[in-house]
């Protein structure tokens, strides 16, 4: 069976990638899943697979490392499900070390098992990076930056779109110097043409099934970096006495955006889903470039709709639970609505403590299980 696993720092593009590759298998009458996964129970990305009508499991809880064999339950349900040709397993942003974590110990206890690791990275958040003239998150943080970087077996440098013809070509030329030994793809995550470039490219790097070089890994620093992101999920109710809880909603996310950059806050990623009852959104909020919401949101008249939110910010836990519940009370003040709280969960991701670790070096062979 072949595994695609996509990592990538949150807000990079991966789901929107991966939606747009398995509408382009699926053309070619290919069978395809998807795993999500997150440090949270409550995943956007879940609910907005099942909007496109994709069989997806997920992993939640912690991230793959640390919850392998969850991993591989959802990998065994996929398969009873209906034997997928392939199956897309999307890291959370905040994860690295896949390699030794994830994909030597799939790949030690299956030998049959094909994987290839793509590490998706939005071109202007790289372009901060690699220039270091501008610091968007902490160190800690970078350092896993850094580290998904390096252990992919393909780059690819996500939202293209964002960067005009003479911008993208002096990117190009930075990137290559640092990662020009790399398989690099440049691409649009929006435009199916480009993404089938990727999906090929995939498909046709799978090589005879082997342990993969990893990484030297300074946990301590990992699990600060970590530990530096908090992490918000929520699911909350609007109820208007007019039809106007759709407007109400997207005052509710602008604010809630508008607050967190405000105080200064580094947006790792910032979702939520929108559903009205007709129609479901998705709106995304990463460090970089924003939406323009309400010039893409179709207007409905309801007297209700349903958020859940999904917040990876770089701030503390509390400070962002006051966010929601301040931006909350100040509009049932301002619009008399109602606002209801469901499946409320802020926290710190834990320590990484992967369930298996099989690490092969330069001499090779060296395993530490």
């Amino acid at each position: 069976m072949k595994l695609f696993l996509v990592g990538g720092f949150l807000g990079s593009g991966k789901t929107t990638a991966i939606i747009q590759a398995v509408s382009y298998l699926s053309q070619q009458g290919k069978k395809v899943g998807v795993i999500t996964n997150d440090q949270g129970d409550q995943q956007v990305d879940t609910n907005f697979f099942r909007l496109h009508h994709i069989s997806v499991e997920e992993v939640s809880g912690g991230c793959f490392c640390c919850n392998l064999p969850d991993l591989n339950r959802t990998i065994e349900a996929l398969k009873i499900d209906g034997m997928p040709d392939a199956i897309f397993a999307e890291s959370v942003g905040s994860c690295t070390d896949l390699i030794a974590t994830v994909v030597n110990p799939l790949l030690y206890a299956d030998s049959k098992m094909e994987i290839v690791l793509s590490i998706f990275a939005d071109v202007e958040l790289l372009l901060y990076w690699l220039m270091g003239d501008e610091k968007i998150f902490h160190e800690n943080i970078n350092y896993i930056y850094e580290k998904q970087l390096q252990e992919a077996d393909i780059l690819v440098v996500n939202k293209i779109d964002l960067l005009k013809t003479r911008e993208l070509k002096r990117a190009k030329k930075l990137i290559e110097q640092y990662f020009g030994h790399r398989k690099i793809l440049y691409q649009n995550s929006l435009d199916q043409e480009s993404v089938a470039t990727w999906t090929q490219t995939i498909i046709d790097h799978f090589s005879t099934p082997a342990l993969k070089k990893s990484l030297e890994i300074d946990y301590e620093r990992y699990g600060a970096g970590e530990a530096e992101m908090a992490w918000l999920d929520v699911e909350i109710g609007i109820l208007t006495s007019d039809l106007d809880a759709v407007e109400t909603g997207l005052i509710f996310v602008e604010k809630v955006y508008k607050r967190i950059t405000d105080n200064g806050y580094s947006i790792g990623h910032l979702k939520f889903l929108l559903n009205d009852g007709k129609q479901q959104r998705k709106i995304s909020y990463t460090a970089i470039k924003q939406p323009k919401i309400k010039q893409h949101y179709k207007r409905v008249k309801r007297d209700r709709v349903v958020i859940l939110i999904n917040a990876r910010v770089q701030t503390e836990p509390v400070f962002l639970r006051k966010i929601i519940s301040d931006v909350a009370d100040e509009l049932e003040i301002s619009t008399g609505c109602k606002i209801i709280e469901n499946k409320l969960s802020y926290f710190k991701p834990g320590y990484p403590k992967p369930s298996q670790r099989i690490p092969v070096f330069e001499s090779a062979g060296n395993t530490d299980q």
